[in-house]
């Protein structure tokens, strides 16, 4: 597609409301607000019915960026990777993305996303509230016949459910439906003003008969609500808006209760979320019949017409865009991530004040049926019939794959989707597409187009495949082995077998359950083995074994019979020894290098080798781009991002002839597991990113430290153990910046804060007991963790704390996940940090000892549960390393409760870690090691050199 520049406006037989281009409009903003979105990297999305218009909201350079665009009565909004829906009087409009030309459009530099109006679908006034995609399906909460709908060209639209208490399909706005939430890419709740089935039977009562239902049941959540609005599922919470009582509100779907957030000068409509923030719209209210008896009617001349951002941390506004004249209502608000500057083309842009915007196909790329005409009035040759030509749909998928793989996700999703909607019955391209909206990071859509494959062909066994795997992860452990049973079942294959057999759950329910699991596995591959099973690892990564490592047992000889059950290229290094006394050429290698805690951990390593002995390459995989890894690319002296197959990518390392290859961790992605499978280089090593053996003959060397290893932990590794002074690294001190206060996270300043920071599959269940004690010891303790990356696994490990600490569950508190600079406050705040049993902090146990906050250790016999007690060893503190777990309960408590013994740890560590921190000798002993092992590692390594 090429842009074109503008030319005479086209004609629309539809005209937006007259006075929308003329209004006047005036707001203004708090001082914190365009700071928000900016370090977010967001716009906002907003509509208003009443003005006519849909605002967009987002940062240049110079400031805030505001634009208005005309859609008569705009109302629901639906975000899509490839498209906006937007629902106005009668009509859904249909923006597509051209973001590929945003940066083209004047003012140059200026927008980064871009979305121009492309088609419509007629409804009639169904009164459309709330919308949102289900896959590519657009769900429409139709408030005037009662239902969800979706929508078909043969008809005005599909019912596809409505509120039990509706008996017929009616055209006269029974209960008043309005809003919808989806759940794991599924509708889930609507709100309803009343449970009424009588035409417009809501209105008497709607000052609190409002309710929430679940749309699998059809039963209510709760009762009892004043107008509600905007319910969402966000961070395994269910959210809604009481927008009659203006306020922000939890509900508990298992009891129905509910709890204010926050309460805000407005009618509370149009609610979207982004990291540890909610955006709420907010509304004056008119003086008509339809919002008497509503409590908020009561403070009408204190209301506000607004953006709220709520911290949810805080529980509390922190920010405000207010629209002081031409918008006096809004209905919806969303969030377009990833997105600075959006530029919107709609249907009337001579209205908007703004110039049109072509896209049409470059030359020869004709997609539709259409004839070229010459010049003499006669047809050229016309392209092949049909909607989009088979030539064309292989490009785009090609295209696609082609830009997956280079990382461009966002484009990737953007070009299969188009194929996907050129060809609904490919399995084949619908299962492309779910790939690559997993690399998006929308696990919600992915899953929809793997389902989507498999409603086209139920017997698609890569859809089964994929969707098993991703489902395992997510936490739903027995729906994903059937699938991939299934696949198994389908088309029987080697890897189906070993995906099987390596499976596990991300939360156990029980203890009992971790030993049970563990047994399958091991029979599982056992069984494998004894049937001579070997993956050809040549072409394809192979999965990796990464929830194994938190079971809590030694890894070694699972991982040495796994590496058993792959085949890869074994003699694939093309390198030759370096001349005497040149330089040693060593590699760094990993898919983390950014942003991320192997970042952190490798990044001053890498900065500070001396370059007089090594030449340093970085090959960094996973097209990162933030401060990070633009510091890495600094740091290389040679910087290789492979965007090729596995199979070029492992020849792009071998061409480079090093001496030296380096792994910062193995075990935590498929690709950099499968390259480890291969001999690169002379020398391989690996050091404890991933705290677990490899098992593969290929890796020569294990990493590790004095005291992150003990004497004779030789057993644990098939590689060659080679235990440094210290850790290995050059750990930059992190550095709180700013203030904040518990109030801020939302946490009572008053309680005994324990935070256990660690992500939840570290929650091992024998970690239960010892928590449950400590809150039972310390009445006022309360218990922080942190959300899962997965809603699912939040939830899973609630219920488990609610059968195996009931009593005190209730002072169990799970945050978002924080940004970096909060989370180190976060520490700051903590009175104690609780280290999880077998598998301990990294990471986390510098920035809490950055901070002075005492962390409570138990340290194990293997490397993953003793990084915290390497800390304490370096920095000669021992007074909270402990040898039990009823020693653990007492310094926990003791630190929680007594605070003089609390400050004076703080003064210790804070004295003490120093040592810590961008300290060269770390980086010293590991040149050492590297020069001892590219000369052949003659002799037994010596940790005192």
């Amino acid at each position: 597609m090429q842009p074109q520049g503008p030319r005479q406006e086209s004609d629309h037989p539809s005209q937006p409301p007259p006075e929308g281009r003329y209004r006047e409009l005036r707001y203004r903003h708090s001082s914190q607000f365009s700071g928000i979105i900016e370090d977010l990297e967001v716009s906002l999305l907003i509509s208003t019915y009443q003005a006519g218009k849909l605002v967009a909201v987002g940062t240049t350079p110079a400031g805030l960026h505001i634009s208005l665009h005309n859609f008569e009565q705009a109302m629901g909004l639906a975000v899509h990777p490839r498209q906006l829906a937007v629902g106005s009087r009668g009509v859904i409009w249909f923006l597509q993305s051209a973001s590929e030309f945003a940066p083209r459009l004047d003012p140059p530099s200026t927008y980064d996303a871009c979305y121009l109006a492309r088609k419509s679908f007629i409804t009639g006034n169904i009164h459309g509230h709330e919308m949102a995609w289900v896959g590519d399906e657009l769900w429409v909460v139709n408030t005037l016949f009662s239902c969800l709908c979706t929508l078909d060209d043969a008809f005005s639209f599909v019912p596809r459910w409505q509120p039990p208490f509706i008996t017929e399909l009616a055209g006269n706005d029974r209960c008043h439906l309005n809003g919808l939430a989806l759940e794991e890419g599924r509708p889930k709740f609507v709100t309803a003003m009343a449970e009424s089935n009588e035409p417009a039977g809501w209105r008497p009562i709607k000052g609190n008969s409002g309710c929430l239902l679940d749309v699998d049941s059809g039963q209510a959540v709760c009762r009892g609500l004043s107008m509600p609005h905007s319910p969402r599922v966000y961070g395994d919470r269910l959210w809604l808006l009481n927008s009659g009582r203006g306020t922000l509100e939890t509900v508990d779907r298992a009891s129905g209760r509910r709890d204010v957030v926050d309460s805000m000068p407005g009618y509370t409509r149009g609610l979207a979320f982004h990291q540890h923030y909610a955006f709420v719209g907010l509304s004056r209210i008119r003086e008509t019949a339809v919002f008497g008896g509503v409590p908020i009617a009561e403070h009408r001349d204190e209301l506000k017409c607004a953006v709220a951002v709520v911290d949810l941390r805080a529980g509390k506004t922190v920010a405000f865009l207010e629209f002081e004249t031409g918008v006096e209502e809004i209905f919806d608000v969303q969030v377009l991530p990833q997105t600075r500057c959006v530029s919107i083309t709609g249907p009337y842009p001579s209205q908007d004040d703004a110039k049109d915007v072509w896209v049409v196909p470059p030359p020869g790329k004709l997609p539709h049926r259409m004839t070229v005409v010459r010049a003499s009035g006669q047809a050229a040759d016309p392209l092949a019939p049909g909607t989009i030509s088979d030539a064309e749909v292989t490009r785009l998928v090609q295209s696609g794959l082609q830009a997956q793989q280079q990382g461009r996700f966002a484009h990737a999703v953007e070009l299969l989707a188009q194929a996907a909607a050129a060809r609904p019955q490919s399995p084949h391209i619908h299962n492309h597409l779910g790939n690559a909206q997993q690399d998006f990071n929308r696990q919600d859509l992915a899953e929809a187009s793997y389902n989507q494959a498999l409603a086209v062909d139920e017997s698609f066994a890569p859809a089964h495949q994929n969707l098993g795997y991703m489902l395992i992860n997510f936490g739903r452990f027995e729906e994903g082995i059937g699938h991939l049973e299934k696949a198994q079942q389908l088309a029987p294959a080697d890897v189906n077998r070993v995906m099987l057999a390596t499976a596990l759950p991300i939360v156990y329910a029980s203890l009992d359950e971790v030993p049970r699991h563990r047994q399958r596995m091991l029979n599982s591959i056992d069984r494998l083995l004894a049937d001579n099973v070997q993956v050809d690892a040549t072409r394809t990564p192979v999965p990796t074994n990464f929830f194994a490592a938190y079971q809590g047992f030694d890894d070694c000889q699972l991982q040495r019979k796994l590496s058993r059950l792959y085949r890869a290229p074994q003699s694939v290094a093309k390198g030759k020894r370096r001349a005497a006394g040149g330089r040693i050429h060593v590699g760094f290698l990993s898919s983390h290098f950014c942003d991320h805690t192997i970042g952190r951990l490798n990044l001053g390593r890498i900065q500070m080798l001396d370059r007089e002995q090594f030449e340093v390459t970085v090959i960094a995989l996973g097209h990162h781009r933030d401060p990070m890894a633009d510091a890495f690319r600094q740091a290389a002296d040679q910087l290789v991002e492979p965007t090729g197959s596995l199979e070029a990518t492992r020849n792009q390392i071998a061409d480079l002839k090093l001496d030296v290859l380096f792994f910062a961790d193995v075990g935590m992605n498929a690709m950099t597991y499968t390259l480890a499978l291969s001999r690169l280089a002379p020398v391989q090593c690996v050091t404890w990113g991933h705290p677990v053996t490899t098992g593969n003959a290929s890796m020569d060397y294990f990493v590790s430290g004095r005291h992150l290893d003990t004497p004779g932990a030789e057993v644990h590794y098939t590689e060659r153990l080679a235990r440094l002074a210290n850790l290995g690294t050059y750990y930059y001190r992190p550095r709180l910046e700013g203030d904040r206060s518990r109030e801020w996270f939302g946490l009572d300043p008053d309680r005994h804060v324990y935070l256990c920071p660690q992500t939840l599959f570290k929650l091992h269940p024998e970690f239960d007991a010892v928590l449950a004690e400590i809150l039972r010891r310390d009445p006022h303790g309360e218990l922080i963790l942190l959300e899962g990356r997965r809603p699912t696994w939040t939830r899973l490990v609630q219920e488990r704390f609610a059968r195996t600490m009931p009593d005190v569950a209730d002072r169990i508190r799970f945050l978002p996940p924080q940004p970096n600079a909060d989370f180190l406050h976060l520490n700051a705040l903590a009175d104690v940090s609780l280290d999880t049993l077998h598998f301990g902090g990294g990471n986390t146990s510098y920035e809490a000892l950055a901070v002075g906050t005492p962390i409570v250790t138990l340290p194990g016999p293997l490397l993953k549960g003793r990084i915290t007690y390497a800390l304490y060893q370096k920095m000669s503190v021992d007074d909270w390393i402990v040898d039990s777990t009823e020693a653990y309960v007492e310094a926990a408590v003791r630190l929680g409760t007594d605070v003089d013994c609390r400050r004076a740890a703080r003064r210790k560590i804070l004295g003490a870690n120093d040592v810590l921190f961008e300290d060269p000798a770390e980086v010293r002993e590991v040149e050492r090691f590297l020069r001892w092992a590219a000369d052949g590692g003659a002799g037994e390594w010596s940790v005192d050199g």
